[in-house]
């Protein structure tokens, strides 16, 4: 949809209500279909054989989800309208990738119970090779669920029933003679509807606003290549790439086209006796085009095989910053079709001038003057022309790779408020392991606890949130009689912290204290907040002990807390971003089932990734370590984009600094071979 403040793209999220509605009023569409991934922040958490699946993904969608889509299924059967039902029984089914890479393609694998969140689900089917399942470019889902299990998988999330809760996406396949202008038409009263009610839920008609907030507006998009959000986040940054590598092809065939015209100039003598010998000029230049052409089909070639071995290597380089994307870069009819398209434009564009050239001359001159005639001409213009381009698109790219070099560096050095070195970071998700809101506290204590007693473990901790890593909470404050008045409601970001939080991430305390065990569930609310939300909000006032006033809730709740200590100024979701308005609030009055641990280890953080796992094992064999890594690797994801881009510039710019060598190697070899009388003259005189 559109956000009507600004008139861009906003979401591609819908509410339950929304999907039921649009279902319901499809004159323009044979079908309605909706999917969801399971969460935006952890996986669920799978079970085969009582062993947890790390990198196994799932979602959730519709009965019709595989036939709107027109998806058959090469062994069992897809989902159909009577498994997206709350009383049947749950059933899921696999894509083709997930069977062949965890069960070999067994046949066996219809039929058996997997645990999807501690659910018991049978596999009825596997779908066809080349659909991974999900629709957005790089993402996949291994096993889809039926929509309307949505509760007995995530019993903790029964606000997404509620029409305020957008959370599922919506497709739609338009009817025969049906055009999208007019599937909008149909659906945007429905949709408006929809969203008026869902702004309206939970709010009494004495409080329940005069004038709704301008709603958004439905957009269609064709749905052929599936979901755009990956596409918008990352156009750019390809189009920069397809410029680099256009420049490289343009040095390669600069240099080429010198390379031609040296050896245009020693097969001079052999050019003057076939046209000696009754050869037509057009039949030379035939030749030589040939040639050329034979040069570009072998260059393709070979390029086409660095290409299919380079592009394991492109993706073992995470150019997404995110180890969950799935790309698959096959080497087919269209890679191949526009090699062979390139190859032959820049045979003719660069192969033409070296042979209209090479048959260029006077052959009554040519057979009197000897070899002395090839310094008649001087020196070649076209071959300095091009040795000047070539040089000078090399200098481009190496001047490239020192930018983005400079700006990775610059990155390095931001300070971020906190001690950034020796740190291990991991997510645990106690609720898809089953656990309930009671048990959160204990089991998360107990890991803490558990992973401080490990070798080379200096201390542990954990928060809601990981920082640094571009996910964030917002919700909504006020400050009561503030001084200046500040009492209009503003958005913060929210973080929930374990005790010891500050002192494991070294992040220092400038004023107050920082939490204790005693602030549990019952005690009441306190926070600490950041320098730049005291700035904003107390000025030059001590904001120890005043009040915060947190908006919760589509009944727009308030809950006061007090004012404890306030925290250094410290990067939350990036390193570019500056440093936002923070509210740190205790893990214990903040539960939830996903707790971010870090732990402060030694020189080798890496070194204990496998205590980690086996600690985590001891403690529950099924509760899964999601996303281990360092916190070193967690920026280099932030900077995964300017990673890429300094990679690659630098390896173009050495790619065509080294062409531009042997360019003017020919070019050198080209001016001697025409100046060799001059040369002998010179010597004999």
């Amino acid at each position: 949809f559109i956000d009507p403040a600004t008139g861009r793209f906003s979401s591609t999220s819908f509410s339950l209500l929304m999907f039921e509605r649009l279902r319901a009023q499809r004159s323009a569409l044979s079908e309605v279909f909706a999917y969801a991934p399971f969460s935006f922040f952890s996986p669920p958490n799978i079970l085969v054989d009582g062993q947890p699946e790390i990198a196994a993904s799932a979602q959730l969608i519709s009965g019709n989800y595989h036939t709107g889509l027109g998806v058959s299924a090469i062994l069992g059967r897809t989902l159909t309208l009577d498994d997206d039902v709350p009383s049947a029984p749950p059933v899921a089914v696999i894509s083709f990738r997930y069977w062949e890479n965890r069960f070999g393609r067994d046949p066996a694998v219809l039929g058996k119970t997997i645990q999807v969140n501690r659910v018991p689900v049978t596999i009825v089917g596997v779908t066809s090779r080349g659909f991974d399942g999900a629709m957005q470019a790089g993402e996949s889902a291994d096993i889809s669920v039926p929509l309307a299990h949505y509760l007995r998988f995530q019993p903790d999330r029964a606000q997404r029933v509620e029409p305020w809760y957008w959370w599922i996406r919506i497709m739609g396949r338009l009817a025969p003679g049906a055009t999208p202008a007019q599937a909008r038409a149909s659906l945007e009263p429905v949709f408006q509807q929809a969203a008026r009610e869902g702004w309206l839920a939970g709010r009494s008609l004495d409080t329940a606003p005069r004038t709704l907030p301008g709603l958004p507006a439905l957009a269609t998009d064709p749905g052929a290549q599936g979901e755009n959000d990956t596409r918008r986040q990352y156009a750019k940054s390809l189009y920069v790439l397809t410029g680099l590598f256009g420049l490289v092809l343009v040095a390669a065939c600069a240099n080429v086209a010198n390379l031609l015209l040296a050896r245009g100039a020693a097969r001079r003598r052999e050019i003057a006796v076939r046209l000696a010998l009754g050869a037509s000029r057009g039949r030379i230049v035939r030749q030589l085009l040939a040639e050329s052409l034979l040069l570009a089909f072998l260059g393709a070639a070979l390029g086409t095989l660095f290409a299919w071995w380079g592009r394991g290597l492109l993706l073992a380089s995470r150019p997404f910053g995110n180890t969950s994307v799935v790309l698959d870069l096959p080497i087919d009819s269209r890679v191949l079709g526009f090699t062979t398209a390139v190859a032959v434009t820049t045979a003719l564009l660069f192969g033409l001038a070296p042979a209209l050239r090479a048959t260029r001359f006077n052959l009554s001159a040519e057979f009197q003057g000897g070899t002395r005639s090839l310094g008649s001409g001087g020196r070649s213009r076209l071959s300095q022309t091009l040795m000047v381009v070539q040089i000078a698109l090399s200098l481009v790219l190496l001047v490239s790779t020192g930018l983005f070099m400079r700006t990775l560096r610059n990155l390095q050095d931001v300070d971020a408020g906190f001690n950034r070195r020796s740190l291990v970071l991991f997510r645990i998700d106690a609720t898809s392991a089953g656990y309930t809101s009671e048990q959160f506290a204990t089991l998360h204590a107990h890991i803490q606890e558990r992973l401080e007693q490990l070798p080379g473990v200096r201390t542990a901790t954990f928060s809601r949130i990981p920082l640094l890593s571009r996910v964030r909470q917002n919700w909504t404050i006020s400050v009561p009689a503030a001084t200046p008045p500040s009492d209009a409601a503003k958005g913060v970001n929210i973080n929930g912290l374990a005790p010891n939080f500050f002192a494991a991430m070294e992040l220092p305390l400038v004023l107050g204290r920082g939490f204790t065990e005693r602030d549990a569930a019952t005690a009441p609310k306190v926070g600490i907040v950041n320098q730049v939300l005291a700035q904003e909000y107390f000025g030059r006032e001590n904001p120890i002990g005043r009040q915060l006033l947190i908006t919760i809730g589509p009944m727009n709740q308030n809950y006061p807390l007090e004012i404890v200590g306030v925290a250094r100024d410290a990067k939350y979701r990036d390193l570019r971003s500056p440093v936002p308005p923070t509210l740190y609030l205790p893990a214990l009055q903040q539960l939830g089932g996903i707790a971010n641990f870090a732990l402060r280890t030694g020189e080798n953080p890496a070194a204990i990734f496998p205590a980690i796992r086996a600690a985590v094992r001891e403690i529950d064999p099924t509760l899964p370590v999601l996303d281990l890594r360092t916190q070193d690797e967690q920026i280099d994801r932030l900077h995964a984009q300017e990673l890429l881009f300094a990679r690659l510039s630098g390896f173009f710019g050495v790619l065509a600094l080294a062409l531009a060598c042997v360019g003017l190697y020919g070019l050198m070899s080209y001016q001697v071979l025409r100046r060799t009388g001059e040369i002998g003259l010179r010597m004999a005189l």
